[in-house]
């Protein structure tokens, strides 16, 4: 009876000894969150990096990856990593109690991604910032006391990168006059499409975070860095002369013509899956004007507009989120169906490659 009772006791030894090495080695995947999801308003501006510069030290390069110690006691729980891409910034919140840990801890590893970084003192522990030299995606990991910090490009991660830009034309600007709650809401059907996503190894971007737009610039260099399969602007119409007019229409830019999906079977997509998802009249397609940004991107571009203002109904209809939200379905739909043919494409391409 001893015998078989020292033995119980031997085997929850080591079982319990085990267990803890395993925890104590065991990496641990940090969640990611992308600054557009994240609600926060400090996104509103690129503020200069505050606090004391983090030290950075290479000791690797070309794996993309790099390693930042953490404070003893830190968990996974503690630890929280925001893509703020619209800045090309990467914040990492730590919740600990040694906060001048990063005066004398360097980040190692490969660091030629970021240019410079700074460490801020918060209520409950500190904000890593670090300004990243591109847009870029992450993925982190915990491993003991080190988080390790993948780089990759959005083309690595996802089969398909969408911009999905909310900001008004000129010639939304001027219609939407002083009907900033229409403006909002042009916002809110873009961040409905965001938080609907369900499709498999698609990402959006948004133009926007709380409170900031990008300048045309800003955008164009967005759409370009992230090597975006797909642009869709979302854009308000008005037309005082006709206040009766209303519906869905659709620009595209009639100059630069890619062959197989191009900006007209976008823009044709778009206009159908929007007007029918929202049950409101397809008013079909326009070039775009000259002057436009559509004329200066050279992926399938198109924007939707979503209603006129000038019709005191639709103008109406836009500021009810339950409309609002069927505006995204529509987009949601559409960029379902842009994808799946862009699949259909790059599957009959890849044959193509393969016979020859």
């Amino acid at each position: 009876m001893r015998l078989e009772l020292c033995l119980w006791t031997l085997l929850c030894v080591c079982s319990m000894a085990v267990m803890l090495v395993f925890a104590a080695n065991k990496t641990i995947v940090i969640a990611n969150v992308p600054s557009d999801l994240t609600g926060d308003d400090a996104l509103a501006e690129s503020k200069p990096l505050q606090g004391n510069a983090l030290t950075l030290q290479r000791t690797s390069e070309g794996n993309g990856i790099f390693y930042i110690p953490l404070p003893k006691g830190v968990k996974a729980e503690n630890v929280m990593v925001e893509n703020h891409y619209i800045h090309s910034e990467l914040w990492l919140r730590i919740e600990c109690g040694d906060t001048g840990y990063y005066e004398e801890n360097a980040l190692t590893g490969d660091i030629g991604f970021i240019n410079e970084g700074s460490c801020e003192i918060q209520d409950n522990g500190v904000l890593l910032r670090l300004k990243m030299n591109r847009v870029m995606e992450y993925r982190s990991a915990m491993r003991g006391n080190l988080l390790a910090v993948a780089c990759y490009a959005p083309g690595d991660l996802y089969d398909y990168v969408v911009v999905l830009d909310p900001a008004p034309e000129d010639g939304d600007r001027e219609a939407m006059g002083t009907q900033v709650q229409t403006a909002d809401a042009v916002l809110s059907v873009a961040r409905m499409v965001q938080k609907k996503l369900s499709l498999e190894g698609v990402r959006i971007y948004l133009t926007h975070a709380e409170g900031t737009e990008l300048s045309r610039e800003e955008r164009l260099a967005l759409t370009e860095q992230v090597e975006a399969d797909l642009y869709i602007g979302i854009g308000v119409s008005r037309e005082q002369e006709a206040p009766e007019r209303y519906g869905i229409l659709c620009y595209y830019n009639q100059e630069y013509f890619i062959p197989d999906f191009g900006n007209v079977r976008l823009a044709d997509i778009l206009a159908r899956e929007v007007a029918t998802a929202s049950s409101n009249r397809a008013l079909g397609l326009e070039p775009a004007a000259e002057d436009s940004l559509l004329g200066q991107i050279k992926i399938p571009a198109a924007r939707i507009s979503v209603g006129y203002l000038s019709n005191p109904r639709e103008r109406e209809l836009l500021g009810q989120e339950s409309y609002q939200e069927k505006l995204a379905d529509g987009i949601l739909a559409a960029l379902a169906k842009s994808c799946e043919e862009l699949g259909d494409l790059r599957s009959v391409r890849a044959g193509e490659a393969d016979v020859r």
